[in-house]
């Protein structure tokens, strides 16, 4: 792809950006960067591994490079760009065991990468990983470096999730990586590209959040490049795992993950002191600075000194996520088998305990000016509904504010009581509802209805119910 070919992709991009002026600044600054990136660097002739531990997902979603099962809605994008500098992670072929603390090489790198939902339960995604900066200090013997900076390969994924709901599921992830890596020995000449198959297992219990994934790395490795002293690579096993602790209260999550590959076939390589049998730990925190973007920073180590694991790890990063672009169509509800479908704003939820209250409903239809009480979009027409549910008669409705989980708890109660108040006015002011009918509760952060660590669980959380009494 050339320079006129990504301003032509870069200008279409554009039409699917959101309105929102702060959101379109971001996402148009990261496109012209990685624009302008990529066609200055994509050709620079680089050698060294093929074999990147550090992947952050595409989705952006619960952990950093552990795959969890849930997909981003349809129509919501993720937008990541993560920096990690790894301290002693190129293969030295003629050396003795060094020193932890020696250091030897460091390779600084940066991720570009880009996820959105198609359907429910499905997503795509991509990444460009690239060496902006590398340092080796130690000239004796031979090693694996890159000759110059530049982008390595580019990354498709897809994942599908066929089990599961809001607290974990199974799902089927698939990827294919495509080296742009000239004179790769580790992949060897005219090699294709790399295909993995994985399985993603997560669930949820309270504020834990449990993953791992589990699969097979097929490369496609061609031959051995002539003077090369490293044979190309070839299948693996890969697997990892994670945990996170979600603290609603400073919206932050702790994560740790474990993740590595085994080799699946025999192979001649000879790297000395590391195997190519790869175990990397990384802990470190996500951080909710606004329900769009989350913030990343941590550090990880090896636990095993194999191929392109680093003594030292240090990464920062960010995921900008925002939509749904397209929303989806409203739900359909029939009030008799043979009536025609009617669009419906509001979402009956089932009633438990409580044998007086005869009738829930829940909406995200009615929207708010942001830090504000003010009604936007079709508060209306979703009222207009209630009332004519209410309409066969009633003792009383509760209107119920919840938001999600970012900011002070108790300014999130104060504005989510405000907003069921400015609902509760307009229900007697337009509607003309009798005032003692209609009672307005804030509930802020206390009642969710799914997980507030990522966005499209925020999005959810942030809702009005009605609470009907007959």
């Amino acid at each position: 792809m050339n320079r006129h070919q990504f301003c032509i992709v870069l200008t279409a991009a554009k039409l699917f950006l959101p309105s929102n002026r702060f959101s379109r600044t971001v996402v148009l600054t990261t496109l012209t960067a990685l624009a302008l990136s990529y066609t200055s660097l994509a050709m620079a002739n680089v050698v060294g591994a093929d074999a990147q531990n550090f992947n952050p997902t595409s989705n952006g979603l619960d952990f950093v490079t552990v795959q969890s099962s849930e997909t981003l809605e349809p129509g919501v994008f993720n937008i990541g760009l993560f920096l990690n500098h790894a301290v002693n992670s190129l293969p030295y072929f003629e050396t003795t065991p060094g020193n932890r603390l020696n250091f030897t090489d460091e390779l600084t790198s940066f991720d570009f990468n880009a996820g959105v939902g198609l359907t429910k339960n499905w997503d795509i995604g991509f990444s460009l990983p690239q060496v902006l900066k590398q340092q080796v200090s130690d000239s004796s013997g031979s090693r694996g470096e890159f000759a110059s900076t530049g982008i390595t390969e580019f990354r498709a994924n897809t994942k599908i999730r066929f089990l599961g709901d809001s607290t974990g599921g199974l799902a089927f992830v698939a990827s294919a990586n495509f080296n742009l890596i000239e004179n790769n020995p580790f992949a060897g000449k005219d090699a294709g590209p790399t295909f993995n198959v994985e399985l993603a297992a997560d669930t949820t219990v309270r504020r834990w959040a449990i993953g791992g994934n589990f699969g097979y790395r097929a490369r496609s490795k061609g031959s051995k490049i002539a003077g090369s002293i490293a044979d190309p690579l070839g299948n693996q096993w890969i697997a990892s795992a994670a945990a996170s602790y979600h603290f609603p209260q400073v919206s932050t999550k702790l994560i740790t993950e474990v993740y590595g590959s085994l080799p699946a076939e025999n192979s001649s390589n000879g790297f000395n002191e590391r195997t190519l049998t790869s175990l990397e730990w990384l802990v470190g925190i996500k951080h909710d600075y606004t329900t769009n973007l989350a913030l990343h920073v941590g550090g990880g180590t090896e636990l095993l000194q194999g191929m392109a694991s680093p003594d030292w790890r240090l990464y920062a990063g960010l995921n900008y996520a925002f939509g749904p672009i397209a929303r989806d169509p409203k739900p359909a509800r029939t009030t008799r088998q043979s009536a025609p479908q009617v669009e419906s704003y509001l979402e009956v939820v089932p009633v438990i305990g409580k044998a007086s209250i005869q009738e829930r409903f829940r909406t995200r239809s009615i929207q708010f000016e942001f830090d504000s009480d003010r009604m936007i979009g079709a508060y209306d027409e979703v009222l207009s509904e209630l009332v004519e549910n209410l309409s066969r008669g009633f003792k009383l409705v509760r209107v119920e504010g919840h938001t999600d989980s970012v900011g002070p708890a108790a300014y999130n109660e104060s504005l989510s009581l405000k907003r069921a108040n400015a609902i509760r006015r307009r229900l007697i002011e337009k509607f003309r509802l009798p005032a003692e009918k209609i009672q307005a509760i804030g509930y802020g952060e206390i009642r969710p209805i799914a997980d507030n660590s990522n966005y499209q669980g925020r999005q959810a959380n942030r809702r009005v119910e009605f609470e009907v009494d007959r």
